[in-house]
């Protein structure tokens, strides 16, 4: 999993100049949380840019019990443009400069997640979440399509890197809706081929059990 920006929006720093970072480029689709080994908040595309700065980081725990090493920088690519964490193995791995345009790297900090990626919305399972399924009679349930990125932390959210059309029935693991309140991250058990298993689906096609 990857992660988000330590502010509640893209950072720079006139004074750090591009010979300051390492710029790598994503080698195959892979998901990006806020925090090492927390909240997903969407996925980077083979070819994406990220400007990293500092060492990797290693961290483990609920849904990851062996554990990856991480970098942070500031990546981009369609509808994206945000500091993030993203797998070390991704983007080329060993040592980078240190650089300031993303500042501090985001540690975990629920609170801070909460108030900056959902609309406060989440359910109470560690690791995959909690089950859910794909509810084209659902009230409100206006596109049937799952979305690598939808930007959680936007309002209104932006959609990217269209998954298809999930079908009707499918079980999905869902952790949060975003800020907007109108989609909510799930996890595919049995994602389409060549599409990431984390992606967003409609609020209204989905019933959000186990709740806080």
């Amino acid at each position: 999993m990857l992660a988000g920006c330590g502010g509640a929006d893209d950072t720079t720093n006139d004074e750090t100049t591009a010979e300051d970072l390492s710029v790598q480029h994503i080698s195959r689709i892979t998901t990006i949380s806020y925090a090492p080994n927390s909240y997903v908040i969407g996925n980077a595309y083979p070819g994406w840019t990220d400007d990293v700065q500092g060492n990797a980081q290693f961290s483990k725990g609920p849904g990851n019990p062996n554990g990856v090493s991480y970098r942070w920088g500031y990546l981009f690519g369609e509808n994206f443009d945000h500091c993030a964490w993203v797998g070390d193995s991704e983007v080329g791995g060993g040592k980078t400069q240190s650089g300031a345009r993303c500042g501090a790297p985001q540690e975990i900090d629920t609170p801070y997640f909460m108030r900056t990626y959902t609309n406060g919305e989440h359910n109470l399972n560690a690791g995959d979440g909690s089950d859910t399924h794909m509810h084209y009679a659902g009230a409100g349930c206006t596109d049937k399509n799952g979305y690598g990125n939808v930007s959680p932390w936007r309002v209104p959210a932006t959609l990217a890197n269209k998954v298809g059309v999930v079908p009707d029935g499918k079980l999905l693991k869902w952790r949060y809706a975003t800020r907007d309140g109108h989609w909510v991250l799930v996890r595919d058990p049995a994602p389409p081929a060549h599409q990431p298993n984390w992606y967003f689906v409609h609020r209204g096609c989905v019933s959000l059990a186990n709740t806080h």
